[in-house]
């Protein structure tokens, strides 16, 4: 008989003799339903574990507050303040000093850039600097054999003709003494070049896609751990790489893999913890886990103030990422996906870790299997329409795929409500990341603009409960989308009125409108929970999550394309987005005090006290807006039942 067998044979004794189940001596009481639930003896007998129906049941054993849970969460969410220090690097990494057309013949002249700046280079009294992209066309030779000052005494002796016109240059000179090197002045990434600087932000966003459309199905083919430990690898790997990046095409691609590994980690992360978590924890820990990313925020400017050159910068900020080695010894997979994938003796290990280290008693091997048995006999029953997914063939699965992706806007009652949320997250996204990386068209230091910014992620977190405990989700949302449009309106008006002036006004209402948005952006991501039911629900958020990727992959063209030709034209764009985005949310319904919707089928039609009588009544639109009890809601802790997820 192998090992198999024997473990199977020891499952059936237990559940067919529960007799033997009471041979433990010790007492373990859990409140199940207001009740307590005896799991044993305290003469010796095994603990009974045949009440446990689900994974949390299981969690409650081996504990859900005990050193494991804290050491391990600590372990996870430190790993989340290393996320901006990629994510928000471009503007330190690609810094942009002051440069002006390169005139070989001045230059080899020993001119010096004044002099330089004053003959062959306009200047603009809208911006208030010298043109970078143009100069005037002289005859620079002639100029460097007369010197500087017969020049410019007499510039008329250097001219094409009658009159000076302005012509395009090919190549720049940059003030190195604002930035010794940058991406920028490596690959002269300005003028024709810009959109290149754009996208060493934008690939960083597409490496987010790639990890909405594909990590979430590798994590429930292989699990959490493995797919932490690759991308931790070839994170590490690409980081350290990228400071070495020969040519711009290589630092882009490598940008890339290091944007998709490092989100990838964070996904798998978030998820894990989220599945180690009781019930009753997950809203706080859903909010505590935004925290360090707040801390990195901060930090991102402060190692950049520290160390200038680009490629000592990109090492800095990789070096971080060997904290993530510590998972290959001390991150397991998730006990969850191990039991609904069929391998206990695996889950088993893991939770009896869990039970030493928390000091709490586990009964013996074969009660806690028969116990995840259970779990997953509980899970299939409740799932057994998706067991047939692993028989259909490759072309129907894709076929289905992609029916699962539209469903959504296949729905009557679903459409609109899909389109506004789409758009919503698609607005917070771009809007936050505009913001965020737009210090250079405030014409303010970069270091402190995103230092301020990080500081104040914390506030933006914590206005968020009571405005949503007094004033509700709707009311909130669109709160937070007109403030934020009327700061970022107001930083319009100032670049408009007083062009290259009053920066601490700018600074002010911008930083005024992020902290708006980015409570919005929270807020989104838990009104979306609610807004669909079980069904759908994982979808929207998902799908939702792709829209946000696209705004914020959008911003870095804004800001340095558009941004380029008029410098307000970022702020009109960014306000009258928020100002949509709050006139749609209108459309939305409220859903404080309303239960998060469970049918697979929400507006077909059923039972209720009416069809009881013989009678059926439809679900309606109108039904849906007006919602009904949240038993996720608290009323005497005010808080939210829906987490962050």
């Amino acid at each position: 008989m192998d090992e198999g067998e024997k473990m199977k044979e020891a499952i059936t004794e237990v559940k067919e003799d529960p007799q033997e189940l009471k041979e433990g001596k010790e007492v373990v009481q859990e409140e199940k339903d207001g009740k307590e639930v005896v799991q044993g003896e305290k003469d010796g007998k095994e603990g009974d574990l045949s009440w446990v129906n689900t994974f949390e049941d299981l969690l409650e054993v081996v504990g859900t507050n005990g050193r494991w849970n804290i050491l391990m969460f600590i372990m996870c969410v430190t790993s989340v303040a290393i996320s901006p220090l990629q994510t928000l690097s471009y503007q330190f990494l690609g810094a942009t000093p002051d440069y002006w057309c390169h005139i070989a013949p001045l230059v080899e002249a020993n001119w010096t850039d004044q002099q330089i700046l004053s003959l062959a280079i306009p200047y603009s009294n809208s911006t208030g600097k010298y043109e970078g992209c143009q100069m005037r066309n002289y005859n620079y030779t002639a100029a460097a054999l007369l010197g500087y000052e017969a020049t410019m005494k007499d510039p008329s002796l250097v001219q094409h003709g009658n009159t000076t016109t302005i012509i395009k240059c090919s190549a720049r000179d940059f003030n190195h003494s604002q930035y010794s090197s940058t991406v920028v002045t490596e690959w002269d990434l300005v003028c024709d070049r810009r959109v290149l600087y754009s996208t060493t932000q934008g690939v960083v966003e597409g490496g987010n896609i790639v990890t909405c459309l594909v990590f979430g199905y590798l994590m429930d083919t292989f699990g959490r751990r493995p797919i932490v430990l690759v991308c931790v690898v070839i994170k590490i790997l690409t980081g350290f790489l990228a400071a070495a990046s020969p040519t711009l095409e290589v630092y882009i691609l490598l940008k890339f893999l290091v944007a998709a590994t490092d989100a990838g980690t964070y996904l798998s992360i978030f998820v894990f913890v989220m599945e180690m978590c009781a019930i009753k924890y997950r809203a706080a820990v859903g909010c505590l886990v935004a925290i360090p990313w707040a801390i990195g925020y901060m930090i991102t400017p402060g190692i950049a103030y520290l160390v200038r050159p680009w490629r000592w910068l990109q090492f800095a900020y990789a070096l971080p990422s060997l904290y993530c080695i510590i998972y290959f010894w001390l991150l397991p997979d998730s006990p969850r996906w191990l039991i609904t994938e069929g391998r206990f003796e695996e889950a088993l290990k893991i939770m009896t870790k869990i039970a030493n280290v928390n000091r709490k008693p586990l009964p013996s091997d074969p009660v806690v299997l028969a116990a995840m048995e259970n779990i997953v006999k509980q899970g299939t029953h409740e799932k057994g329409e998706e067991l047939t997914d692993r028989e259909a063939t490759i072309m129907s699965r894709f076929l289905a795929v992609i029916k699962q992706v539209v469903i959504l806007l296949t729905i009557r009652q679903l459409r609109l409500r899909t389109l506004v949320v789409f758009f919503c997250w698609f607005a917070a996204s771009m809007v936050y990341y505009g913001i965020a990386l737009n210090a250079t068209n405030l014409s303010t230091d970069p270091y402190l603009y995103i230092f301020l910014g990080g500081l104040l992620e914390v506030p933006s977190y914590l206005i968020l409960w009571p405005a949503l405990v007094y004033i509700g989700r709707k009311k909130s949302l669109v709160a937070l989308y007109l403030i934020c449009a009327v700061c970022i309106f107001a930083v319009m008006a100032i670049i408009l009125v007083y062009p290259g002036g009053e920066h601490l006004a700018k600074v002010f209402f911008s930083q005024s409108g992020k902290v708006a948005v980015t409570a919005a952006f929270q807020l989104v991501w838990m009104y979306t929970a609610e807004l669909f039911p079980t069904k759908y629900r994982s979808l929207a958020v998902g799908e939702a999550s792709f829209c946000a990727r696209v705004g914020s992959t959008s911003s870095p063209y804004i800001n340095d394309i558009l941004g380029g030709y008029t410098v307000w034209a970022p702020a009109a764009l960014f306000g009258t987005v928020s100002l949509i985005s709050a006139v749609l949310s209108l459309i939305l319904p409220e859903t404080r005090h309303c239960t998060l919707p469970e049918s697979n089928d929400l507006f077909s039609k059923k039972k209720d006290k009416e069809a009881d009588r013989g009678g059926s009544k439809e679900t309606s639109l109108e039904d849906v807006r007006q919602g009904v009890v949240n038993l996720s809601y608290n009323p005497e802790t005010g808080q939210p039942g829906a987490e962050r997820l």
